[in-house]
């Protein structure tokens, strides 16, 4: 069977923030907010090489994405898949750099070659299922 992203995915694909669930050693939910775009059907992330989410990954590499609710509980949408890890820069990552370049002067970085050097690992979420209402 074929993934198909929840047309609800796609309507809020230029959220800004959306959480990434990895799973620890213990076995416990580790949510952490990332900056994302889609890629097909792909969600995509970037991230610092030494992070905990990316120890937790090398290690399990199932996750789950989520995307905060309105204001009233709703529009939920939960993507479930594989995560792939490997080294890219975001400024190549298909509309990465119009969502997200102003922002970087807000978190330190003022040219794209910055955040790229130190946000060089690409985490690929490969999604299996989603699920919302």
């Amino acid at each position: 069977m074929t993934y198909t992203h929840d047309p609800k995915l796609l309507e809020r694909a230029g959220e800004a923030v959306g959480w990434l669930i990895t799973v620890t050693p213990r076995g416990r939910p580790a949510p952490r907010p990332v900056w994302f775009v889609l890629d097909g059907d792909d969600v995509v992330v970037f991230s610092k090489p030494d992070t905990a989410k990316i120890r937790h990954l090398a290690a399990n590499p199932e996750v789950s994405f989520h995307l905060n609710s309105n204001e009233s509980g709703g529009s939920i949408i939960v993507v479930n898949g594989r995560a792939r890890i490997d080294e890219a820069k975001a400024s190549e990552a298909p509309g990465y750099l119009g969502k997200y370049q102003r922002r970087y002067a807000g978190i330190g970085y003022t040219e794209p070659a910055e955040f790229d050097a130190v946000y060089s690992v690409r985490i690929r979420i490969v999604p299996e299922k989603s699920w919302g209402f």
